[in-house]
């Protein structure tokens, strides 16, 4: 009895620890962008940069205030933020409907595995004016773009995870009579949640850079033709700032997705934090 009240002790301190931490580690990112920052304007500032080249963080600051004060950036960012949402859906809704007709369809798995590596390694890139050519300038070669990239990420990270699932489990689980859907709702699926959320975060990102990429190859709007635009004018500080505007969408979303995995997964917490 002694060692488990200290073991919960243990666990209490370890919890109350995690808290303080998390101001800890919030307060050095600020110092560490704070650094950035610093270095970045005095390397200009003391003529160890150029500032034609790398822009100024005040320049960039001033990019980014001119864009939404004149309200240059928002239908590009609407139109940018719906590519990513279609893209990301569609490749989350096929991707794991894909992995568990693969996972439960071995044959299947089999057969289709050379094919959708082959389709998976091909270049993006290279494709996009194809995309562009076949399905117009508009949203729809964007999304299809988007979607070429997160579908796979989404597909390959569900089926590694509903490959992994502990096989003692499983056994344990048949053996008191669990049918195959309750097998999949209980524990082929929550053993998968964790390999799928990190699937979720990588298809986010590689969908916003899919959108984003389509967008300067060809379109109407968007960000992506708003950092071409700027580029051929060598607005340094207003490309910067655009950059600036994608990374903090795609973070913005992948803290929500975080939050979203914290509060699905509580029962795996400190599951491999147990302090010793």
């Amino acid at each position: 009895m002694t060692d488990i009240a200290n073991s919960e002790s243990a666990l209490d301190a370890a919890a109350r620890s995690a808290g303080q931490r998390s101001g800890a580690i919030m307060a050095a990112r600020v110092a560490f962008l704070a650094l950035f920052l610093a270095l970045w304007q005095g390397a200009v500032e003391m003529g160890f940069a150029n500032a034609a080249f790398i822009s100024t963080p005040a320049s960039v600051a001033r990019s980014l205030w001119l864009l939404f004060a004149q309200g240059e950036v928002l239908p590009d960012l609407g139109t940018t933020l719906l590519e990513i949402a279609i893209a990301f859906v569609l490749s989350v809704i096929f991707g794991i409907a894909s992995a568990v007709v693969l996972d439960r369809n071995d044959w299947l798995n089999r057969v289709l595995s050379p094919f959708l590596t082959a389709f998976n390694s091909m270049p993006r890139i290279a494709l996009g004016p194809l995309f562009v050519l076949w399905f117009g300038i508009g949203i729809a070669s964007k999304v299809v773009l988007a979607f070429s990239l997160g579908y796979f990420i989404m597909l390959l990270s569900t089926l590694g995870g509903l490959k992994n699932v502990d096989r003692d489990l499983l056994l344990m689980s048949r053996l008191f009579g669990a049918s195959e859907f309750r097998l999949f709702r209980h524990v082929r699926l929550p053993w998968a949640l964790p390999g799928i959320f990190a699937g979720l975060k990588l298809t986010l990102i590689y969908c916003s850079a899919g959108a984003v990429i389509g967008e300067m190859i060809a379109a109407k709007s968007g960000l992506g033709l708003l950092l071409q635009t700027f580029s051929g004018r060598f607005d340094v500080a207003g490309v910067m700032a655009l950059i600036l505007i994608v990374a903090f969408l795609v973070m913005t979303l992948t803290s929500l997705m975080d939050f979203s995995e914290r509060r699905l997964l509580l029962w795996s917490r400190g599951s491999t934090d147990v302090p010793g």
